[in-house]
């Protein structure tokens, strides 16, 4: 049977038609070799995601985006995730949104939960939107200048608020000022006159360096005079004399060695002081008993 050449002219444009729809399926992100299902996200803003965007689970390629769809209130996004792959996927899983860089595209990353049940074909999953490192920096860019702007809008109104105790305080710091300079300008010449004192007072202590010197040398010959041998044999003099001395007191028959040893002669001169003493208080008292006088000469009877 011979194929005419209308016939192999048609199948190749429908072969080409085919392939070329294949294309753009899979550019579009769709791998038409694999089954999918489709599920569904709501997000407030998506943050510049596309459709065709890659869905990955711990980095691995899931799925891709295959619709965004712009409501009243949120943005829904559909999910195309290949079979294969949902059964690693529990059903309180998130969709998150983020950036790959700078300047990377937008993607969605599926963060694992941790429920029994893994998720069905057209579930809504949860969403959130993960900001970027430029995002955060120009966040906390606008932070901090709103921040510097508030510091100064403060300072600027404490100043104006107490602009007449600056005025007050400047002032005074002023008039502080003219006493100090005042006060200095007073003390000027008792300084300089101290200063020449002390000037010539060094001039004197260095004119007398020889005097000093020679009082120095003269005490030092004077030391040199008393030698050790010296004190040293005036010291054993000394102590012989009084080692001669205790000797004499302890063996001697004098007056001294007896008061020392003889118990009986200590006493009774301490009864002859007890015995004086007790004459003396009673003369003191008593002065008629043992002096008798008159003024005309004569005595008086005794009875």
């Amino acid at each position: 049977m011979k194929i005419s050449r209308e016939f192999k002219i048609g199948v190749f444009a429908i072969a080409v038609l085919l392939i070329t729809w294949w294309g753009i399926k899979w550019l579009g992100g769709q791998n038409l070799l694999h089954r999918s299902g489709v599920y569904y996200a709501y997000y407030d803003g998506v943050a510049g995601l596309q459709e065709s965007s890659r869905v990955s689970l711990r980095g691995v390629d899931v799925g891709n985006v295959r619709a965004i769809e712009l409501g009243k209130d949120s943005v829904k996004v559909v999910l195309s995730i290949e079979n294969e792959y949902v059964k690693f996927i529990p059903e309180n899983s998130v969709a998150q949104i983020f950036s790959t860089g700078p300047l990377g595209g937008v993607e969605i990353a599926i963060l694992q939960g941790d429920a029994e049940e893994h998720i069905a074909p057209r579930d809504v999953l949860r969403s959130s939107v993960k900001v970027d490192m430029l995002t955060e920096l120009t966040n906390m860019g606008t932070e901090l200048m709103d921040g510097v702007t508030q510091t100064i809008n403060g300072i600027n109104r404490l100043i104006a608020e107490n602009t007449q105790q600056l005025t007050s305080f400047v002032a005074n710091l002023e008039c502080t000022s003219k006493s100090i300079n005042a006060l200095v300008a007073m003390s000027a010449e008792k300084i300089d006159g101290s200063m020449e004192d002390i000037r010539k007072f060094t001039t004197t202590l260095a004119d007398s360096t020889d005097n000093i010197e020679r009082i120095v040398a003269n005490f030092d010959a004077l030391a040199a005079d008393v030698t050790e041998k010296e004190i040293v044999a005036e010291l054993n003099a000394t102590l012989e004399l009084l080692s001669a001395t205790l000797v004499t007191l302890n063996e001697g028959d004098g007056t001294a060695a007896k008061l020392l040893s003889d118990k009986a002669l200590y006493e009774s001169l301490t009864e002859a002081g007890e015995n004086l003493g007790m004459l003396l208080e009673d003369l003191r008292c008593n002065p008629t008993r043992y002096v008798h006088f008159s003024l005309f000469g004569g005595h008086a009877d005794k009875r």
